[in-house]
């Protein structure tokens, strides 16, 4: 920041309160300016489950890659540095006792990510990590730069509490199949001994024409169902992933937000379908992972 920015945007309100305000979540995604995924998925259903969130942008982009032009830029990362430090001057990462990263845009962002999060790893001061590797997927192959899934593998996926790939990217962190229910649970399970304490496996092929879901844990695994939808929209992960933060944030067990968050994904694609909407219908994804009652995809305990 110019001396000269710095001393107009910094000032002192003589009558501002000193208290810290509470932070419940860190997420660290890309940000849109139309559409959903990301920080622009994820933010508002965790807002509208009344999570107080503190967002850091990787990019800044007009849409997802997924229309015909795309405008804005992938973040430097001496900015994204440069906002964590902030996070950190401000004591956010401190009150914060949860942390979700997603996609990052370029390598250079997922290591200053990383270093930063090391960091705090050896101050011992890092909040519970809820890692969404970012890597790609079966219908689109890696999309993101090859380097940055040495990152993940290497540096991240070892900090994470819970780990959150889809199929295909279960596949590149472990190096083994993953496409399938019984390679899922085998490469998940691979995937516990590098670090995390829980692996949610996601967009898995099941039996006939449905989904699975599976969350593997140290002492346990579950699986969950849920019907195929002939839709195809950017969000549905990020939206998964910020589902699961809201409930473990409201003390929900990890098969009980597993269940919650799937409920939402499902009712948003759903409604996006209906609307017949080019984008995902987030705010139809709050209200859906908190009715009561049975769960729409109940977990079973393999």
């Amino acid at each position: 920041m110019s001396d000269a920015l710095h001393s107009h945007l910094v000032h002192e309100r003589g009558n501002r309160p000193r208290g810290p305000s509470p932070v419940d979540l860190v997420s660290v995604q890309s940000q849109l300016a139309y559409g959903y995924a990301g920080n622009s998925a994820a933010v508002p259903v965790l807002r509208m489950l009344g999570v107080r969130v503190a967002e850091v942008p990787t990019t800044l982009l007009s849409n997802t890659p997924f229309y015909p032009t795309l405008r804005g830029r992938v973040l430097p990362a001496d900015w994204l540095a440069d906002l964590l430090r902030g996070l950190d001057e401000r004591g956010v990462t401190a009150r914060a006792p949860l942390l979700l990263s997603g996609y990052f845009g370029s390598v250079a962002n997922g290591e200053a990510f990383a270093d930063w999060l090391e960091a705090h790893h050896r101050a011992g001061a890092a909040p519970r990590y809820l890692l969404d590797p970012v890597i790609g997927d079966t219908h689109t192959g890696a999309y993101v730069e090859p380097g940055l899934e040495a990152v993940f593998a290497q540096r991240l996926l070892p900090l994470a509490w819970m780990a959150a790939p889809n199929a295909f990217e279960l596949e590149r962190l472990a190096g083994q199949p993953a496409l399938r229910e019984a390679d899922a649970l085998r490469a998940a399970r691979t995937l516990l001994g590098r670090g995390p304490e829980w692996v949610l496996a996601h967009s898995v092929a099941g039996t006939d024409d449905d989904l699975v879901t599976l969350l593997v844990g140290r002492d346990g695994a579950w699986r969950l169902r849920s019907p195929r939808l002939e839709v195809d929209v950017a969000g549905t992960g990020d939206v998964l992933c910020a589902l699961l933060a809201a409930f473990l944030l409201r003390g929900e067990t990890p098969v009980r937000a597993a269940e919650r968050a799937l409920a939402g994904v499902h009712a948003a694609l759903e409604s996006t379908l209906a609307q017949g909407w080019e984008e995902l219908d987030v705010q139809a994804a709050a209200a859906a992972a908190l009715a009561d009652g049975p769960a729409r995809s109940p977990a079973v305990a393999l």
